[in-house]
């Protein structure tokens, strides 16, 4: 027995119900009988919307990662999008979008989180100004068809062998990274071929690519051609590190994101700071986040204390970050190089300052500072042979 949807052939995970068997590692989904046909969505794609514009030149390097990304497709690849933190990858996959709208085939970008999106269905609307860019996400997904759809990658069990190019970003994020089940249903959505656009891979992501036929295009730049920035690393008490916070928040002129292991923490360092400095906070409740988010986003708060929310799919000009690394409750290496990538990513002012505050040596700190120290290494040893 195989579940159609999700692959899944554990027995231990099929149960007869009273109108046939059906499998319970996918069942909060939708539940679905073995015998089921699963539903595939037919529509049609307007040709003239895979025409597009940007408001901005792309780099030379994006223009060359576009093209090898779009040659690998017509090849029959799938690709990994091995790209640095704000190096691009949205402007980057427009091209191969373009290409595959152009001939009338489907195209879905999919990412984990709502708010991300939204923000990109809003973006795709602007590059492509002909598109009719349906974003479908949880209590929004009564419309499910266009010309491009971006999604949540939850929501892509409702497509199933529906796309002819799916774009599958961040796929080293929660909720993707780790979820066999939700990572096969993903893949079950296409019928084509696939981008697993990421910052940062790990070996969930590189067992499910060594089952495919694969090429990688790296990019380690960002827009600007400017070294990404390394953080500073600080080793104290906890509590000292909690008062060296207080210093670098007073000191410092620009915008800041606290990143920090908990919603207990978080909420707890806002009534600390909120006496001494314009501050918010922000976790995973959606009574709050939105709301804090745009206000921080409109300066209204200078300071932000905020979980692992933050830590992908949001650009804020001119801003710093500071990370308050617990080893009880630690932040995996990826999760740092996100966070830190929030920092210098404004084209015109592609600088600013990070620091990891730490009670503890960590090779997770470790592994992160030398990851993102080899990114530029690599740019730098690129402009020397050239």
């Amino acid at each position: 027995m195989e579940c159609k949807r999700c692959g899944n052939k554990d027995p231990t995970y099929f149960y007869k119900g009273s109108k046939g068997v059906y499998c319970r590692k996918c069942v909060s989904f939708k539940r679905i009988l073995l015998n089921e046909e699963l539903n595939k969505l037919d529509y049609d794609i307007s040709k003239e919307a895979g025409e597009y514009h940007f408001d901005y030149p792309l780099t030379r390097y994006q223009l060359d990662s576009s093209l090898k990304t779009l040659e690998y497709l017509k090849q029959g690849y799938d690709v990994l999008l091995y790209c640095v933190c704000g190096a691009g990858k949205t402007e980057i996959v427009v091209k191969s979008i373009s290409s595959y709208i152009s001939r009338g085939l489907k195209v879905c970008y999919a990412i984990s989180r709502r708010e991300v999106v939204i923000e990109l269905a809003y973006r795709f609307s602007k590059i492509f100004t002909n598109n009719k860019v349906a974003s479908v996400y949880g209590d929004h997904h009564n419309d499910l068809t266009g010309d491009l759809i971006v999604c949540t990658t939850h929501q892509l069990f409702r497509y199933y062998q529906t796309f002819d190019l799916l774009i599958l970003d961040e796929v080293d994020a929660f909720p993707l990274s780790g979820n066999e089940t939700l990572m096969n249903i993903a893949i079950k959505a296409c019928k084509g071929n696939i981008v697993y656009s990421t910052a940062t891979l790990n070996e969930f992501l590189k067992t499910y690519l060594s089952k495919r036929k694969y090429k990688e295009v790296s990019l380690y730049v960002r827009p600007s051609l400017k070294p990404l920035i390394v953080p500073k690393v600080i080793y104290n008490l906890n509590i000292i590190n909690i008062i060296y916070l207080e210093i670098i928040l007073r000191r410092m002129t620009n915008q800041c994101i606290v990143f920090v292991s908990s919603k207990k923490l978080c909420k707890t360092l806002y009534i600390i700071f909120k006496k001494m400095f314009s501050c918010t906070y922000v976790y995973s409740d959606l009574d709050i986040r939105n709301e804090n988010i745009i206000k921080f986003k409109n300066k209204e708060y200078k300071y932000i204390f905020s979980t692992t929310v933050l830590e992908r799919g949001i650009t804020i000009r001119d801003v710093n970050v500071v990370i308050l690394y617990d080893r009880d409750l630690a932040f995996d290496k990826s999760s740092l190089i996100q966070m830190v990538g929030r920092v210098g990513r404004n084209y015109k002012n592609p600088y600013g300052k990070a620091y990891i505050l730490s009670s503890s040596y960590s090779r997770t700190i470790r592994e992160c500072v030398n990851e993102i120290k080899r990114a530029n290494n690599i740019y730098e040893m690129s402009i020397l042979r050239q």
